[in-house]
């Protein structure tokens, strides 16, 4: 592989900070492959901790983000928990046995990920590695190349 670059994407949602990502060619298939900088979201303008936070405080875990994300975030983590939500399954199934065998509610498989993983960075990983998808999506960028 080589450094073949570099493009900007948005770091907070309402666009008023940008953050460079690594492009790499690899000379022999001839694609380009995007190497996000860790605690960032595929195709989202979130960090992770703040997803993190949001989705704590909506399984119960914590009393909510400090500072309070503002009204564009708070619609952008809001659409994350949703599509969480439409995923318990998959996710569940992807996890498989490092969780218990019933999470009857997406709050609870949330709060099982926390005791079993750790962090969403730590499940961001385990998902991209073993599982090739992420914890919002099963985005072409993950499965390797044919």
């Amino acid at each position: 592989m080589h450094r073949h670059g570099c493009y900007e994407r948005y770091g907070k949602p309402t666009g008023e900070e940008r953050f460079g990502v690594q492009r790499f060619l690899c000379v022999g298939r001839g694609h380009t492959v995007s190497v996000l900088p860790t605690r960032r979201l595929t195709y989202r303008p979130l960090e992770v901790e703040h997803l993190q936070g949001f989705f704590d405080t909506q399984a119960g875990i914590s009393t909510g983000l400090d500072p309070p994300p503002e009204l564009v975030e708070a619609g952008c983590l809001q659409r994350a928990w949703r599509r969480f939500l439409a995923r318990a399954k998959v996710l569940t199934d992807s996890f498989g046995q490092m969780l218990p065998a019933e999470l009857p509610t997406a709050t609870q498989l949330w709060q099982g990920l926390r005791r079993a993983v750790g962090s969403a960075e730590q499940m961001l990983r385990f998902l991209a590695h073993y599982c090739k998808r992420s914890l919002l999506g099963d985005y072409t960028c993950l499965r390797p190349a044919p």
